[in-house]
């Protein structure tokens, strides 16, 4: 609670002493399976504070979330704490307009691309893989960065630059989140970045039915691979121990090209990305860790038998399409999205290579794209679409994702409830079809136990 008052004293020193617009969103929620009712246990937004306050050409931005996981009948035995929120200051950063020019520094969110979601260019900024069914910036995360814009007649010239190399987050398998990935490596097994610093541009021309813009983007991947293996025996050099498996987070580039055309109803978005992934590391000797896969490992197990760096070097494009209709009363919007790797090269490792490695290993099987559309974790083609009706004081909204690649698919209907200007109920069914040809690897194999039953109230002040 400490960490708390002290953020929240923090903000309130800077902002409110001179009366900054503040805006306050309280959001309950409860998710339940539809095969037994149970509670679903994933922690969510319960409340956001957004604070703005603008003094002549300069201006303060800040949104503080308040993240809560209920307790359960095991809650007591992983903690003695009583507290069960947590605080997340999402985005706390200062811009400063002069003439054309504006400069941001700090925490801040990072949208680029135009598509509104899925877009391969939207890679400034990490994803919380928590949200990742939500819509807009409530998937991304804020990045301690600058970003500079600079706009002339028609263009705006944009540069992002951060010093600090910001990674996904990504579930643990501690809760009920429906996305696994086949390894979660500890900490020790994860090689540290040595160059970590980003850095991105674009140029954006607009006319009159829209724009275009160029972007590129280096950084490092926020999702983490396969790297190498090393080989511990002992003195005597007799018994093999267990593999040490190393993982990182290759360097990456991705040069990319998008737009947005306008013709009344309708709006057409592109982003097309290609995509160089590449692991700096062509040694992943190191001394042994302590601990593997949480197993305390003997002390006299410490000599490097073999060795193996993969040092993958992929090539991948991904793009997306998006089509909007909206009347008075009518939304839809309809996109698609594909994924391909063009070029995979690594250094394979035959069984014959590591003493104790019964199977070749191939690290492809392994590899994911580190940056890029999130929805790439799920399928590499899909079609997606939203519809919303608005009918007096209820909206009817639906929602899906189509593998098309596979038999899997998700839908989801809702109504939306406006009970007020400030207050909206909302319900919702979600339902996830798997494949049954597919294994348990096979990603709506592994949601279709996240189907659930959805309530949720918001209140704006």
């Amino acid at each position: 609670m400490r960490g708390i008052f002290f953020k929240i004293c923090f903000i309130s020193a800077i902002l409110c002493s001179q009366s900054p617009d503040i805006n306050y969103h309280l959001h309950l929620y409860s998710i339940n399976r539809l095969s037994d009712g149970g509670v679903i246990k994933i922690p969510f937004r319960l409340a956001d504070i957004d604070f703005n306050h603008q003094n002549d050409n300069i201006s303060v931005t800040s949104r503080l979330s308040f993240e809560y996981k209920p307790k359960f009948s095991d809650f007591y035995l992983q903690t003695s704490s009583s507290e069960e929120f947590s605080v997340d200051l999402r985005e706390l950063y200062l811009t400063w307009y002069l003439n054309d020019l504006e400069l941001n520094i700090g925490k801040q969110i990072h949208t680029w691309g135009s598509v509104d979601q899925n877009s391969p260019l939207d890679n400034a900024g990490p994803y919380d893989y928590y949200y990742i069914f939500n819509t807009g910036t409530d998937q991304k995360m804020g990045s301690l960065s600058s970003s500079l814009n600079y706009y002339s007649d028609n263009n705006t010239l944009g540069f992002v630059f951060s010093p600090i190399h910001h990674t996904n987050r990504l579930p643990i398998g501690d809760d009920d989140f429906p996305i696994e990935l086949p390894v979660v490596p500890g900490p020790e097994l994860i090689k540290n970045v040595d160059n970590e610093i980003e850095l991105g541009a674009y140029i954006k021309h607009s006319f009159d039915k829209g724009d275009i813009n160029l972007s590129y983007y280096s950084g490092n991947d926020r999702v983490y691979n396969l790297s190498g293996v090393n080989v511990f025996t002992n003195e005597q050099e007799t018994i093999y121990s267990n593999i040490d498996t190393v993982f990182t987070y290759r360097r990456c580039e991705v040069i990319g090209v998008g737009g947005t055309f306008i013709t009344d109803p309708y709006i057409f978005r592109f982003d097309y990305g290609l995509f160089h992934t590449f692991d700096p590391n062509s040694d992943v000797r190191r001394d042994r860790p302590d601990k593997q896969d949480g197993t305390v490992l003997a002390n006299n197990w410490h000599h490097i038998l073999a060795t193996h760096a993969f040092e993958e070097e992929v090539y991948y494009n991904q793009a997306a399409f998006q089509i909007e209709y909206s009347n008075n009363s009518n939304q839809f919007v309809l996109g698609f999205f594909e994924y391909h790797i063009s070029e995979y090269n690594a250094n394979y490792l035959a069984a014959v290579d590591i003493p104790g490695v019964e199977a070749d290993v191939d690290p492809k099987d392994y590899f994911y794209p580190g940056l890029g559309a999130p929805i790439a974790i799920l399928t590499e083609k899909a079609l997606m679409y939203q519809f919303q009706k608005e009918l007096k004081d209820i909206v009817f909204t639906a929602k899906g994702v189509n593998d098309l690649n596979d038999k899997g698919y998700l839908i989801e209907l809702g109504l939306i409830h406006s009970i007020s200007d400030d207050m909206k109920i909302h319900s919702y069914i979600n339902k996830v079809f798997g494949d049954s040809s597919k294994d348990e690897d096979y990603r709506f194999n592994q949601m279709e136990d996240f189907s659930h039953f959805r309530l949720e109230l918001e209140y704006y002040f």
